[in-house]
């Protein structure tokens, strides 16, 4: 099913000229005319329309002549929300990835940060090992004024093609070099679940990180090392195992490949919920209690851990706010575009539920 979905997609990027305005007319139902004013931001057009072409737009991959008189220089009023994603489903948003989720939960935040002003959203789910070399659909009609960007999963190459392309562009969930951004405080979130499970007595511990291509799960090992580091009582054992996928599926094989290895902790963090849910699966398939047997603690605390049996103690990372602050550092961006870098910390909170057990 993705092997097709990324032909339909490659297919859209090369015919993309040939995809006309007329075309764009007919999928939004509206008249020719109505799509050359949508293009140029013309007042004249209420905002459900708009909305309705420019989805058209993104839907086909129509690419509006760049050339035209004055189309570059008009402000669109629009804002791109560009999740990055380990492939692409045929799902809009696939809520067994954590990228997803967190994307989801932050962008609940930007619209408030949006009150007010006379901008709107529009979203993208984007997969370079699937697009190669391609930018987004957001990015090639050149109809937004800013972009947000979802996720850790791109390197510096990528960033720098965004960066030439010169619309304001902050960074969420990630640190970046290139533009401004604004994170949790990865390292520290960490950080707080491994001390609260060495100050619960808990000897034996397994961190399950997110995968490696992951810019973020360098500073989430920190901060469980340093927590051990820094922690009077040391743990008799302890092991760090990357999760393949950032998804339920990625936990299950972890702790899969760490059970039958012999391996048996007390204690597991995991990186966020997704992951611990996989987790939590195997354990149950394999008959262990939690958290009588094994304490669980997670990241995020997305809406998946106060549903899980037991519910999950995690750690709280305030997403909304995220959202907000970014809507806030974007809007900045665009009207001052000269202004200093901006690189916001979000601190985070242990929140306890009834996956932790206090052991003797």
């Amino acid at each position: 099913m993705l092997k097709t979905h990324a032909i339909k997609i490659q297919f859209r990027f090369e015919d993309i000229m040939a995809v006309t305005i007329i075309d764009v007319a007919r999928r939004a139902n509206v008249s020719k005319s109505t799509v050359s004013l949508v293009i140029n931001n013309s007042p004249a057009i209420k905002l459900e329309t708009k909305y309705k072409v420019l989805r058209a737009i993104e839907e086909l991959g129509y690419v509006p002549n760049i050339n035209a008189r004055g189309l570059t220089s008009r402000k669109t009023n629009i804002l791109g929300v560009l999740t990055m994603v380990e492939n692409l489903s045929q799902k809009s948003y696939n809520f067994d990835s954590d990228t997803e989720i967190f994307s989801y939960d932050v962008s609940i935040g930007i619209p408030k940060g949006l009150v007010n002003t006379d901008f709107g959203l529009l979203n993208e789910r984007f997969c370079i090992p699937e697009n190669s070399n391609d930018l987004p659909l957001l990015i090639k009609n050149n109809r937004i004024d800013g972009l947000f960007i979802i996720g850790g999963l791109f390197g510096d190459d990528f960033a720098k093609k965004i960066k030439d392309c010169g619309i304001p562009t902050v960074v969420v969930g990630r640190k970046n070099e290139f533009f401004d951004y604004i994170t949790a405080d990865l390292e520290q979130g960490v950080f707080l679940s491994t001390t609260h499970l060495l100050e619960t007595g808990h000897k034996k511990l397994c961190y399950i990180n997110c995968p490696v291509t992951f810019s973020t799960s360098v500073d989430r090992y920190n901060g469980f090392q340093k927590a051990i580091d820094s922690s009077e009582v040391k743990p008799e054992e302890k092991w760090s195992i990357n999760a393949e996928h950032n998804n339920g599926a990625g936990g299950y094989q972890a702790i899969k490949d760490i059970w039958e290895a012999g391996k048996r902790p007390d204690a597991i963090l995991a990186a966020n919920d997704s992951i611990a849910l996989g987790i939590m699966r195997y354990l149950y398939e394999q008959k262990v209690r939690i958290p009588e047997d094994i304490s669980m603690i997670s990241y995020e605390n997305s809406i998946l851990s106060g549903y899980s049996v037991p519910a999950l103690s995690t750690v709280d990372i305030n997403k909304e706010l995220i959202g907000e602050e970014a809507c806030r550092i974007l809007l900045n961006r665009i009207a001052r575009p000269k202004s200093k870098r901006v690189s916001m910390v979000i601190p985070t909170t242990l929140v306890h539920r009834d996956s932790v057990i206090v052991r003797s």
